[in-house]
């Protein structure tokens, strides 16, 4: 049979509809090797924590969700460019217009409407265990605007994969054959993110210049590195959301390849938090009141919410009450 004739923004879109598969394959090696890393650390730390015997079977779900979604992916790559290479006008014509209802696209796009869940889910945990050292209340507050958008996320999700399996459905017909909700879901997905990031920011780098003002450079370091500042708020699926989103907006095929990649740097990051959670490097609910500036033998427990002396209390090396009530020990902080 004759090959079909396609366009040129068909094939461009077969490329990156390809290199996403890529991205995909490459970004779920990793979480594999991480997924073995962070569950041999949590379960050999299982007792010291109940947040370890809890992100145990979370890490479980999260990878057996990302396991169902390549599987599915793979499939359909080889049903749109193997099996049906030769539909008329092309691969990318044949996934547009059979294999986009077609039942192994809907398990991809169920899996991954599973993985956005969980993933946010995980972060915004992240946001109120990184906010609650100013007060749970606080943190709560915090979390209530990333949490709606969650539930609104995976509203629109629904509401996509409906008209994916239903395209001549009222909702498919309200949400302008697939447009508005693809658009709507995609931008609270991206979105999301993005305020999370921001959140977790702005507390990492208050804390960091409190702490500095403080103790100078030598101290907590492990909480507020730039690594610290790259991880703990997924600031690569920020960015590389932002990329699609704005890729998507041109009506490009490049959001085809950033929306993978940005799947794939989410689910990183998380096994990366949960294995430096796993050494102590990642923040817990008590990190801010439990770090211990240690000079010589003292160790000064404080919260950087509590943190009020002078020069006089510090030269005399006696407790002192502050303002919350809390007694602080400020011998020897001259050595700071």
């Amino acid at each position: 049979m004759a090959a079909p004739q396609e366009s040129a923004d068909a094939l461009n879109s077969e490329r990156y509809f390809l290199s996403s598969d890529f991205i995909s394959g490459v970004g779920y090696g990793i979480q594999a090797v991480l997924y073995a890393i962070a569950t041999h650390y949590l379960w050999r730390r299982r007792s010291a924590r109940r947040v370890y015997a809890f992100l145990l079977p979370f890490l479980t779900v999260l990878f057996l969700v990302s396991t169902t979604m390549q599987v599915a992916q793979a499939h359909l790559m080889e049903l749109v460019f193997v099996d049906n290479k030769s539909f008329p006008g092309g691969p990318w014509s044949y996934y547009k217009q059979r294999a986009v209802g077609g039942a192994v696209n809907l398990l991809n796009v169920a899996a991954q409407l599973a993985a956005l869940v969980l993933s946010n889910l995980f972060m915004i945990w992240r946001c109120w265990v990184i906010w609650s050292s100013v007060g749970r209340r606080m943190a709560y507050l915090v979390i209530l605007f990333p949490s709606l958008m969650v539930i609104f996320s995976f509203i629109t999700g629904t509401f996509l994969f409906i008209t994916y399996a239903h395209p001549n459905s009222h909702l498919a017909l309200l949400g302008g054959h697939n447009l508005a909700w693809v658009t709507t879901y995609y931008t609270l997905r991206f979105a999301n993110g993005v305020v999370v990031t921001i959140l977790i920011l702005i507390r990492l780098i208050v804390f960091r210049h409190r702490t500095r003002a403080i103790s100078g450079n030598g101290y907590g370091q492990e909480y507020t590195s730039v690594i610290t500042m790259i991880i703990e708020p997924s600031a690569a699926f920020s960015v590389i959301g932002i990329a699609c989103l704005i890729a998507f907006g041109m009506g490009s095929p490049l959001s085809l390849l950033f929306a993978d990649a940005a799947t794939a740097a989410r689910q990183i990051t998380e096994y990366l938090i949960v294995v430096r959670l796993a050494h102590g490097r990642a923040w817990e609910e008590d990190t801010v009141t439990t770090i211990h500036f240690k000079a010589g033998e003292i160790n000064v427990s404080m919260s950087d919410s509590q943190i009020d002396f002078d020069s006089d209390r510090m030269a005399g090396g006696k407790p002192e009450e502050g303002a919350s009530g809390q007694i602080v020990y400020f011998g020897q902080l001259e050595q700071f």
